[in-house]
């Protein structure tokens, strides 16, 4: 990943030693205090490992941070991507699942074969240091910033992950606010906040007229990239039915399109494809349920002694799968940076192998 200059700011305050958060460690403390223990306490950087998610996801970020400079080009992406899933492949960092993998490696490489830089006036990777209204500081970097016409300026944050959905929507749109709070104290008018998920598309094209309506209809679908034919493919098919071509000809269209995952080139003028902006909202309500959010777990960290037993571990909860009640430890088997040396996963998993006995496993 690239590497930023420290800003002179930010080591005034660390001079005075005063504490500057971020937002993933804020995050942190509230994932795995035990974690948050060995990251921020003990500074335990020897013990600490990547993940999958966060060398493939920063490494996209930098190269989009870098086409948006004009520094690199679209075609610069997939190789980037393919380089890293051979280092990983060395390093013996490996994906949950290979299911998983090709689904990932299938979204992503029609990201890049499909992406074009943004239109606008940008500014990416901008550092911003917000004072909240009891005095806690956090710093941090913004991925892309839009300069609007009308003097406001909009915050992007780019996303390889899964779309957010439920609760968490709003535990990771506090990251936005948070983005737009360090702006506003900088002295900008924030319009909009949203993230861009590199997985998913917005397709847009025209629908059928209606019984109520003689004139086609403007619409459009967001579908996760490696089922785009998948899920249009009725569309499709009417449209190509449209341009006159026969059953035959279909197939043979359609056989191409599915195995390169992509619109036939015969009707692509009639879709727009473009990676999929979620707004989260921007309100006083959200900005003040942020701050409280900061200011609650920079009290509650501050009060911790610094003892080990004060800084208990992620809890393994129970989740339903296939039908069935399952443990989740996902996090902490495949995310955590201690996964390997966490004493806490050791005994969890050493206790769910010793109950796995072969009655258990009777029915």
């Amino acid at each position: 990943m690239a590497t930023r200059e420290k800003n002179v700011e930010l080591q005034e305050l660390f001079d005075k030693g005063i504490p500057v958060y971020s937002f993933s460690k804020l995050e942190c403390m509230h994932g795995c205090l035990y974690e948050a223990y060995r990251t921020y306490v003990l500074h335990d950087k020897a013990n600490q490992l990547q993940n999958v998610y966060s060398i493939l996801g920063g490494n996209t970020h930098d190269v989009l941070e870098a086409i948006t400079k004009g520094e690199a080009t679209e075609e610069d992406l997939l190789p980037t991507i393919q380089q890293d899933l051979s280092e990983l492949e060395m390093l013996d960092i490996n994906f949950p699942s290979d299911s998983i993998r090709d689904g990932w490696v299938a979204d992503m490489t029609h990201f890049c074969k499909t992406y074009k830089a943004p239109k606008g006036k940008f500014t990416t990777e901008e550092f911003f240091l917000y004072k909240s209204p009891n005095g806690n500081y956090l710093q941090g970097y913004i991925d892309l910033i839009k300069h609007n016409a009308d003097r406001t300026v909009s915050i992007y944050d780019y996303k390889t992950s899964s779309m957010y959905k439920g609760e968490d929507i709003k535990k990771h749109g506090r990251q936005l606010i948070v983005y737009a709070l360090g702006l506003e104290q900088k002295g900008f008018k924030v319009k909009n906040v949203a993230w861009i998920f590199l997985k998913y598309c917005e397709v847009r094209y025209v629908g059928k007229k209606t019984s109520r309506s003689k004139e086609e209809t403007q619409l459009s679908k967001v579908i996760e990239r490696k089922n785009l034919v998948k899920e249009l493919n009725d569309i499709i098919i009417n449209k190509l039915e449209k341009r006159g071509f026969d059953e035959v000809d279909i197939e043979c269209i359609m056989m191409s399109a599915k195995e390169n995952n992509e619109i036939p080139k015969e009707i692509m003028d009639e879709f727009k494809i473009v990676p999929y902006v979620m707004n989260y909202e921007l309100t006083e309500e959200t900005r003040q349920d942020t701050i409280d959010y900061i200011d609650e777990t920079v009290k509650m960290w501050e009060t911790l002694d610094g003892n080990e037993k004060s800084y208990p571990h992620r809890e393994f909860t129970k989740t339903q799968k296939n039908g069935k009640i399952v443990d989740d430890y996902f996090y902490c088997s495949m995310l955590c940076g201690y996964r390997k040396i966490c004493p806490h996963l050791r005994k969890f998993l050493d206790t769910k192998e010793n109950n796995n006995t072969e009655d258990n496993d009777l029915f």
